[in-house]
């Protein structure tokens, strides 16, 4: 008998923490849904280039190889203006030293390209590394810039071979 007091007991005991406890949950949940309607609703924050900085911008971003060339020759070409002056009134005076002039243009010319080159291919690259976001047609651009530049980088990588077993040739050096 003492038994069956005691497991009525606790079955009681039970059943009330289990009651006391709903109730105590459904308070706070009227009381949290109270407070969210009186408190000011905050405004969803918006994300941006500004705000996310160089590093998170858009993939489909990168400089365009035509204008980045040009550039860094147009640069290059401010630079050695003087030089080039004093280099034509000599090679006028010699066409070897004519030739090696030229010659020297060139190489430059094609070192400035390949610079270009190898930046942009390393710009493509930096894009295709980041899997943040697969399969966009941002990713499928860069993988053909890249595919692209590696192959003009290489054009330019064998012009600046030839140019220099010319200049071998020649005693340019």
């Amino acid at each position: 008998m003492r038994l069956a007091h005691a497991a009525a007991l606790t079955v009681v005991g039970l059943l009330l923490a289990s009651v006391a406890s709903a109730q105590g949950l459904g308070d706070a949940a009227a009381r949290e849904k109270e407070k969210r309607k009186a408190a000011p609703a905050k405004p969803a924050k918006v994300y941006t280039e500004d705000t996310i900085g160089r590093a998170m911008a858009p993939v489909s971003s990168t400089p365009d190889l035509p204008a980045a060339a040009e550039a860094a020759a147009a640069q290059a070409a401010g630079d050695k203006s003087a030089t080039e002056g004093a280099a034509s009134e000599k090679a006028e005076e010699d066409p070897r030293a004519k030739a090696q002039a030229d010659w020297r243009k060139r190489l430059d010319d094609a070192r400035k390209e390949e610079a270009a080159y190898q930046d942009t291919v390393n710009t493509a690259q930096l894009a295709l590394n980041d899997t943040t976001v697969l399969y966009s047609p941002g990713r499928a651009a860069n993988t053909t810039l890249l595919a692209d530049s590696q192959k003009k980088l290489a054009e330019v990588k064998s012009r600046i071979a030839s140019l220099e077993d010319e200049g071998r040739r020649n005693g340019y050096r």
